[in-house]
């Protein structure tokens, strides 16, 4: 007698048929359909393994007409309010206008925390620039792609979706088995370092671990792997997305401030740019070209400096709220000065918006020497 499989999901089973592929987790387990009668389906095992609950199920080939948000979404994005979280991720986005429904649940609750969309399905790739038009952060979820789509197709789209990310200044996060060997070994493959370091080169803003270090043996250790990989990646990082960005014509004003500022940067090799900002748009946008410099972001809102956690070499801190583009400069090189990120006599180039406190507004750039 064979095992029996509850499936939760009514839209599977309503268009399973005969001869299709059933994969469970990550695709480790393979079933092929062979009858399908009302609610009870057989399949044969076609490559077993350990079957644990609450894992992703896969029809292979197979679209669905699902809401983008369900009951338990919608459970969820209460209880992401009610714990004041900073990011909430949507999965199997295939179109902005779920994006658009998502963050309209926010703002019912009042919340303005950020949305991240898992890019994983075919559609979601067709759509990608609209979605990048209404997300906050992107993630490239490398796991359900690879279930979705060919799983040659998964480097391809990858490099694809970071491009598209950097040329609009949207955080983007790689993610999925980066370390997957670290599960159970205290070193990574070779090909898994080469992973990383080759995501950081792309442009991705962020490497993320799960199940290393959500089930894994060695967490700590992934950590650190990852760390040391990024940071030795960002040394080769050279000119090439420099090269690319400021080569195109920037698409709006926020983005030209931001280019000039970046090819003055190279210039004058400042010890760091510092950016004012209400929404976090500035330091994005000069974070999308590179600079060798650090960037540091002051901000009088919260979400804005939470935000800033998952952009590029971007530092954020809280600052008092302005009452002049002045006060906001002075109390950023401040802070800035006394948390020790800068030091005096190191020259920086500042970027913010006259007047102070309103969000899309930046117009100003103006170098200085920290006293």
């Amino acid at each position: 007698k064979g095992a029996e499989l509850p499936i939760e999901q009514d839209e599977i089973l309503d268009v399973m048929g005969p001869g299709e592929k059933l994969l469970l987790g990550d695709g480790e387990i393979e079933i092929r359909i062979e009858s399908k009668e009302g609610e009870w389906f057989r399949g044969r095992v076609v490559t077993g393994g350990n079957l644990k609950s609450r894992k992703g199920i896969t029809l292979v080939g197979q679209a669905f007409n699902v809401p983008a948000l369900s009951i338990k979404d919608l459970e969820d994005v209460q209880q992401a309010v009610n714990f004041g979280c900073d990011f909430i991720a949507l999965s199997y986005v295939k179109h902005a206008k779920d994006i658009e429904l998502l963050k309209w649940e926010l703002q019912k609750h009042g919340s303005t925390m950020k949305v991240c969309a898992k890019i994983e399905t075919p559609e979601a790739i067709r759509e990608l620039d609209s979605i990048l038009e209404e997300v906050d952060i992107v993630m490239v979820a490398r796991g359900d792609m690879g279930l979705q789509m060919d799983i040659e197709d998964v480097p391809r789209l990858q490099k694809r979706i970071i491009e598209h990310c950097g040329k609009a200044g949207i955080p983007v996060i790689t993610a999925t088995q980066m370390l997957e060997s670290m599960m159970t070994n205290p070193r990574p493959t070779r090909a898994e370092v080469s992973d990383v370091f080759n995501s950081v080169l792309d442009g991705t803003d962020a490497v993320m671990l799960s199940g290393e270090t959500a089930a894994g043996q060695y967490p700590i250790e992934c950590v650190r792997v990852m760390a040391r990989i990024a940071l030795e990646a960002e040394y080769e990082l050279g000119d090439d997305i420099y090269e690319r960005y400021t080569k195109e014509d920037p698409e709006e004003h926020t983005d030209a401030i931001a280019a000039a500022v970046a090819i003055l940067e190279r210039q004058l090799v400042p010890s760091a740019v510092v950016t004012t900002s209400t929404s976090g748009q500035t330091p994005r946008l000069v974070s999308k070209y590179r600079p060798k410099a650090k960037i540091l972001c002051a901000s009088w809102r919260p979400e804005t400096v939470a935000y800033m956690a998952v952009v590029w070499g971007v530092s954020a801190t809280l600052v008092p709220q302005p009452s002049t583009t002045d006060d906001v400069m002075a109390a950023a090189l401040e802070t800035f000065t006394n948390n020790g990120c800068l030091h005096s006599g190191d020259l920086v180039i500042l970027t913010g918006g006259v007047p102070a406190g309103k969000a899309g507004n930046t117009n100003m750039i103006m170098t200085q020497v920290v006293k």
